[in-house]
C-alpha cells in the first residue's frame, strides 16, 4: 500500500539537503491503527515521502528485491517475528536502509540491544509527535551517509596502503601496470581499466585487457581497431590521445571512445560499444614521460570519479611512476653490470690470445673513463649551474621585497599627510600628492606582475580550467562543509553573501583557498567566537575575506606565512596541528588565478585574510 503526501500550506521547516527530496519510506506494522498515526506525524512533519506499508517481515522482505527505501520505520512485534530477532532478519541484507525501531514498550535495555543490532533510533509509539519523527528520519539518514562514508574512507585507505607496499616491492613495470589496474577496481564498483604503454612515437600497446576481451570483436568490427594485436599506429603524435597522459592529473575524456580511439570510426558506433559495455564515463591518467617510456591507464565506469577517488587515483598512480622510474634505474643498471661483465670477459680471452688484443681494450677503457670524466664533469658544472640558480632565486626574492619597499613606503607617507592636512592643502597640493600615490601605486603594480610571471614560469606544469560559478554557492557550500567542525568548537559560522554572484575562474583552486582560509579561522579562534566570510564585487575583480576572532598574528610571523622558505606554524585553539603548507599553496593558487592575497590582524583579537581576483579568469569567458 502506497501513500504519497499531500500538499501543505505552512509546513514545517526541514533540513536544506531534504527539502527537494521525495524519501521513500517503508512501514513495517501489522496495526492499521498505527499506520494511520504514522502517516500523519509524517505528513505533519513537514516531510515530503512516498510510503510503503507491510504488515509482515515475509512481506516487507520481498519488497527489497524491487524497491530502494531511503529509511525503515519497523515496528518489533510483527505476526511472523518479534523482538530484537526481526531487526537481526532485516540485516541480512547486506545493503540496508537506516532503521527507526518503533514499539510500544518503554525499556531502555531493548532500546540499547535495538542500536547494538544496528538500529540508527528507537522510538516508543505512545510518545510519538511530529517533531520527534521528523528529528529521528533526519538524524537516521544523516548517521547512516555518516557510517557510508566512514567505510568508503577505510576502504580507500586499506586500497592506497596496500597499493603503496604493492608498488615499493615491485620491479616488474608490466605487473606495476596490473597492480594499478587491480587497485582502480578495487577502488571503485562497476568499474575497469587497461593499461597504455607507449613503445614509441609513433605506436603502443594495450594490456590488462581481460574485462574487456568479450568486445574485443565489436570494437574491430564497429571502429577497424584490432585489440588483440595490442599494436596500434599513431599518425599523429600530438593527438588527444598524448594529451590524456602528459601531467599525471586524471582527465575525463569528454568524446569518449569517439575521442580515445581516433581513425576509421564514427560516433554512432562509438556510442553503440559504450552502451554494450555498461560505460558512462571515461578517464585517462599517465605515469611517467621521457625519451624512452610514456604510458598510463584508460578507465571505463558507470558512474562520475569524485574528488576523494580522483585524489586516491593520482596519488597512487604517481607512486607508480616512482615504481616505474626506479624499474628502468635498475633495468639500466643490470645492462651496465652485464655490459662491463662481457668487457672482462673478452679482457681476459684477448690477453691470452695477444696483447695486441689487449692494448686495444685498453684503448676503449680509457676512451670509455674519459667519456666518464667528461660525463662527470658536465654534471659538476651543472650542480654549479644549480647552485648559482637558487641563489638567483634567493636575490631575486630580495631585490622584490627591497623594491616593494619603496613605493610603499611613498604610498604610507602620502596617504598620512594627505589624511592628516587635507584641509588645509589647496588643489594643487592635493594633485601633487595624488601623482605620488599614482605613481608609487605603478611601480609596486609593475613589480608585483614581475614576480607572478616569475611564479609561472617555475610552474608551468599547473593549468587553469575556468568555469562560469556562482559564487554565492560555492561560499555557502564551503561553510557547509565547515559546518560540523565550527559548531564542534562552539563557532559561529556565517556569511555574508546575500546575492547570487557569476565570476569565471578555476572551481577547484577557488575551493581550496576557500577551505584552507575557513578551517585556519576555526583553527585558531576560541571557542564561543566567529567567523565571517564575505565577498564584494567591485569594478572586474571580486574580493573574499575570512575574518575571524581568534589569538591573531604576530607582526614577527605575519611576513613568514606565505614563504615557501620560512615554515611558520602553531596549535590551534584545541591544540589543531597543521604543516603551515595551506596558506602557501592558497598563496600560489590565488597567483596563478590572476589575483593576491593578504592578511590583517591583531595580537589576541583576531585575523581577516583576504584575496582577490578577476571576475574573468579567462580572455573569452563566454
Amino acid at each position: 500500500m502506497n501513500y504519497m503526501k499531500p500538499a501543505a500550506d505552512n509546513e514545517m521547516p526541514f533540513q536544506e539537503s531534504l527539502n527537494d527530496l521525495i524519501l521513500s519510506i517503508l512501514v513495517i506494522e501489522d496495526n492499521p491503527g498505527d499506520v494511520i498515526i504514522i502517516t500523519k506525524l509524517l505528513t505533519a512533519s513537514g516531510i515530503h515521502f512516498n510510503l510503503t506499508i507491510a504488515s509482515t517481515l515475509r512481506e516487507s522482505l520481498s519488497l527489497f528485491i524491487d524497491h530502494q527505501f531511503d529509511i525503515i520505520l519497523l515496528d518489533l512485534g510483527l505476526p511472523d517475528s518479534v523482538g530484537l530477532e526481526t531487526l537481526k532478519k532485516l540485516q541480512v541484507f547486506k545493503v540496508v536502509p537506516p532503521v527507526v525501531v518503533m514499539t510500544g514498550l518503554d525499556d531502555e535495555d531493548t532500546a540499547l540491544a535495538s542500536m547494538r543490532e544496528g538500529a540508527q533510533d528507537y522510538l516508543v509509539k505512545n510518545r510519538l509527535n511530529s517533531e520527534n519523527i521528523l528529528r529521528s528520519v533526519k538524524y537516521s539518514i544523516e548517521r547512516k551517509k555518516l557510517q557510508n562514508l566512514q567505510k568508503k574512507n577505510t576502504h580507500q585507505f586499506s586500497v592506497l596502503s596496500s597499493t603503496t607496499a604493492s608498488l615499493n616491492e615491485c620491479d616488474d613495470i608490466s605487473l606495476i601496470y596490473t597492480i594499478i589496474c587491480d587497485s582502480i577496481r578495487q577502488l571503485l564498483d562497476k568499474t575497469f581499466a587497461i593499461a597504455i604503454e607507449f613503445i614509441n612515437d609513433v605506436s603502443y600497446q594495450i594490456t590488462n585487457t581481460e574485462l574487456i576481451e568479450s568486445f574485443f570483436e565489436k570494437i574491430t568490427l564497429l571502429t577497424g581497431i584490432d585489440l588483440n594485436n595490442h599494436i596500434f599506429n599513431v599518425d599523429d603524435k600530438n593527438s588527444e590521445l598524448n594529451s590524456f597522459f602528459k601531467d599525471g592529473i586524471l582527465h575525463e575524456i569528454k568524446g569518449g571512445l569517439h575521442e580515445l580511439f581516433p581513425g576509421n570510426n564514427d560516433l554512432k558506433s562509438c556510442i553503440e560499444i559504450e552502451i554494450s559495455m555498461g560505460i558512462n564515463y571515461i578517464y585517462a591518467i599517465g605515469f611517467l614521460r621521457n625519451e624512452n617510456f610514456y604510458g598510463g591507464i584508460i578507465i571505463f565506469s558507470s558512474r562520475v570519479i569524485g574528488d576523494d577517488d580522483k585524489n586516491i587515483i593520482e596519488n597512487i598512480c604517481s607512486q607508480a611512476s616512482i615504481s616505474i622510474y626506479r624499474s628502468l634505474i635498475k633495468k639500466n643498471l643490470r645492462s651496465s653490470e652485464l655490459r662491463y661483465q662481457e668487457l672482462n670477459q673478452d679482457l681476459e680471452l684477448k690477453v691470452s690470445e695477444r696483447t695486441q688484443e689487449l692494448e686495444k681494450t685498453n684503448i676503449l677503457l680509457n676512451r670509455e673513463l674519459t667519456e666518464r670524466n667528461l660525463a662527470e664533469e658536465a654534471l659538476r658544472q651543472n650542480e654549479g649551474q644549480l647552485r648559482e640558480l637558487n641563489a638567483t632565486k634567493d636575490k631575486f626574492f630580495n631585490i622584490v621585497a627591497h623594491d616593494l619597499k619603496n613605493p610603499f613606503t611613498s604610498l604610507l607617507g602620502a596617504t598620512e599627510l594627505l589624511f592628516d592636512n587635507i584641509e588645509q592643502m589647496d588643489s594643487e597640493k592635493i594633485k601633487k600628492l595624488a601623482q605620488i600615490l599614482n605613481d608609487s601605486a605603478k611601480s609596486g603594480y609593475a613589480i608585483l606582475l614581475n614576480l607572478l610571471d616569475w611564479s609561472r614560469s617555475q610552474t608551468g606544469l599547473i593549468k587553469i580550467n575556468p568555469e562560469r560559478i556562482n559564487l554565492k554557492k560555492l561560499l555557502d557550500e564551503n561553510i557547509l562543509d565547515m559546518q560540523l567542525y565550527s559548531t564542534n568548537k562552539e563557532i559561529i559560522l556565517y556569511s555574508e553573501a546575500k546575492e547570487d554572484m557569476n565570476i569565471f575562474a578555476d572551481k577547484n583552486m577557488l575551493n581550496t583557498v576557500l577551505r584552507n582560509l575557513i578551517s585556519n579561522a576555526i583553527k585558531f579562534t576560541h571557542r564561543g567566537g566567529s567567523v565571517n566570510v564575505k565577498a564584494v564585487i567591485s569594478g572586474n575583480e571580486v574580493t573574499i575575506s575570512v575574518k575571524d576572532t581568534g589569538i591573531g598574528i604576530s607582526v614577527d610571523n605575519i611576513d613568514k606565512l606565505f614563504r615557501i622558505d620560512s615554515k611558520c606554524t602553531r596549535p590551534g585553539t584545541d591544540k589543531e596541528q597543521g604543516t603551515g603548507l595551506g596558506l602557501k599553496l592558497s598563496k600560489e593558487f590565488v597567483e596563478k588565478l590572476g589575483g593576491k592575497i593578504w592578511v590583517e590582524s591583531i595580537e589576541n583579537k583576531g585575523s581577516e585574510f583576504i584575496f582577490s581576483i578577476p571576475l574573468f579568469s579567462a580572455p573569452n569567458p563566454l
